[in-house]
């Protein structure tokens, strides 16, 4: 099931495999014959097709047709599909071209065909459940080796999208068809004392057939080496090369592994309490080995992510994240640095000092170092969305979804983007869809709950901020949101109870002065909440950044304060 080419421009996508076009997650419908032309004025990136060969190319060569009516009613139907006449120009008396804005012109693209290869968690073949860490650890690793080892050769998939295979009873086929792939590897961990017995096997995604089986004994210290091997004798089995020589396999105490190991279980699941308790497991690590990069870059992601996941203090967190990745930066830096470094790095960039250059450059160095994380790409869609760069913005986390096609973050933002860039039906499609995958996923409910907002059904709106704050373990925005919405709705007891939950958390330990502002405006009380929007950069308040792509501040906006606003936080006024 080799994957097939597609051709991407603005947030549209042609498929040439199901012969389709699509706008984000929708299908858009357009007739054979003009869908075959749009396809050919994509495949020549804006170059002019002349009307002799569109009609040869899409009608045939001695089929009797009206040429001029043809193409002029192929040209019409195509406009209306993308919904803007400009982008399909008439180069008078010759033909036609198509026509994108100078900032999208590169998004027009197509990718060679490059196969595609998911490793399955190892199975964990200890009696004791509490050892899948291990596993899971090991198949982090693995992906991220082969990731960087194959580079643009072979796509690997996300850590994310795989984990949900996790234990299940599927046929490969059905696993490599929702996640797009040729290949998989799959195999188990057996830890023995200082020793582990680990077994793989190759499959070809179209029959299943096991292209080859290794079993690696190793004693702890040597770990690192079979990911090498595995990645070896994969290009091999697939008839590639790798882009990247295996490095030197790193020599790291047994007892640190493990404790990085543990923290990235942790991690990963992004509720407050896990990563209070990974921040204790990469100390523990660091107390060990003062001078272990990757303990350093776990606690600088710890401590970026919690503000942005829960209510923590942003000047509490985001000066100790921009220390520790500093300093896993000092000990590995180039090609050998830690992804999670930068990523922490541009995340204290675009959320605290709002340095969207900086943050865009570290965005980027996770592509470059670790391209199976799909984070670069959806942080950089959050740049982008943010300047309100829509088409970059939707065409980066369109990217992100290619590398973790089952992440419910990933997926939730499509509808974020879509949601920041007006888009309100559009958004509510992938949101739909992810909450059928992640029903309890609390992001996807509040963007849920924004859209049904501001498409003016407001009882929807008001369930589903229900069902976020009651997911999100004690998250503000949810809260605001829902007061905002009650308000609006003349429901200003509710909409007052809610407020008085905010302030009360504020007190207690801390709430976004931006959520509140957002309660206070939906009351109608404009004056609080400017005064709040101006503690909110006191406090550096990361909910700053949406103020641009948020429609309920329109409010504040027609009063004539809001452009100032904006100015100071270094987002554009459009």
């Amino acid at each position: 099931m080799t994957s097939s080419a597609s051709i991407r421009f603005l947030d549209f996508e042609l498929d040439r495999s199901t012969f389709s076009l699509r706008r984000g997650d929708t299908p858009v419908r357009l007739d054979p014959k003009p869908l075959e032309l749009l396809f050919l004025l994509a495949e020549r990136n804006g170059a002019l097709v002349t009307h002799d060969e569109a009609l040869a190319h899409v009608w045939g060569e001695g089929v009797f047709v009206d040429g001029e009516s043809a193409l002029y009613t192929a040209i019409k139907k195509i406009r209306r599909a993308l919904g803007d006449h400009t982008l399909v120009l008439t180069v008078s008396g010759r033909g036609y071209r198509l026509n994108l804005p100078p900032a999208s012109a590169t998004a027009l693209a197509v990718p060679e065909v490059v196969q595609r290869l998911a490793v399955l968690p190892l199975a964990n073949l200890n009696p004791d459940p509490a050892e899948d860490y291990f596993s899971d650890g090991l198949t982090e690793e693995l992906i991220a080796t082969m990731a960087r080892l194959f580079g643009s050769r072979l796509g690997i998939i996300a850590r994310t999208s795989v984990m949900r295979f996790k234990g299940a009873s599927l046929p490969i086929e059905t696993i490599a068809r929702d996640l797009a792939v040729d290949y998989l590897i799959e195999g188990s961990v057996r830890r023995d004392g200082n020793r582990v017995r680990i077994a793989v096997k190759l499959l070809r995604a179209s029959d299943s057939t096991a292209l080859w089986t290794q079993t690696f004994e190793r004693n702890l210290t040597d770990l690192f080496q079979f990911q090498s091997e595995i990645a070896l004798a994969t290009a091999h089995a697939v008839q590639t090369r790798l882009s990247d020589t295996p490095a030197p396999s790193p020599v790291l105490d047994p007892e640190v592994h493990d404790l990085l190991l543990r923290a990235r279980h942790l991690w990963v699941q992004r509720t407050r309490p896990t990563i209070e308790a990974a921040i204790g497991y990469f100390r523990q690590a660091l107390t060990l080995d003062p001078a272990c990069a990757p303990a350093y870059a776990g606690l600088a992601s710890c401590y970026a992510i919690l503000p942005i996941t829960s209510n923590a203090r942003p000047s509490d967190c985001f000066p100790l994240a921009q220390q520790f990745a500093e300093q896993a930066l000092a000990i590995q830096t180039g090609s050998q640095a830690q992804p999670e470094a930068h990523m922490a790095l541009g995340l204290v960039q675009f959320w605290y000092w709002r340095n969207w250059q900086l943050a865009v450059h570290h965005f980027q160095q996770i592509e470059l170092l670790n391209p199976s994380d799909s984070n670069g790409a959806m942080f950089l869609a959050h740049v982008y969305s943010i300047l309100q760069q829509h088409d970059q913005a939707i065409a980066a986390i369109h990217r992100a979804r290619h590398l973790d096609p089952l992440s419910p973050i990933v997926n939730t933002h499509i509808g974020h983007f879509l949601y920041n860039a007006g888009r309100f039906e559009q958004a509510l499609s992938p949101l739909n869809r992810i909450l059928e995958l992640a029903p309890q996923f609390w992001v996807a409910h509040l963007m849920r709950g924004k859209t049904l907002g501001l498409l003016e059904q407001p009882q929807a709106a008001i369930e589903s901020f229900s069902r976020a704050l009651s997911f999100s373990s004690g998250n503000t925005e949810p809260l605001a949101f829902r007061a905002y919405t009650l308000a609006s709705a003349d429901h200003r007891e509710a909409a007052l109870a809610d407020l008085a939950a905010l302030e009360h958390q504020r007190i207690s330990a801390f709430a976004s002065p931006v959520h509140l502002a957002l309660a206070q405006l939906g009351l109608g009380n404009h004056s609080a909440a400017l005064q709040l929007i101006d503690q909110a950069f006191e406090e550096r308040d990361l909910r700053l950044i949406f103020l641009a792509v948020e429609s309920r501040w329109q409010p504040l906006r027609d009063s004539g304060h809001f452009g100032s606003i904006l100015l100071r936080a270094g987002l554009p006024n459009l």
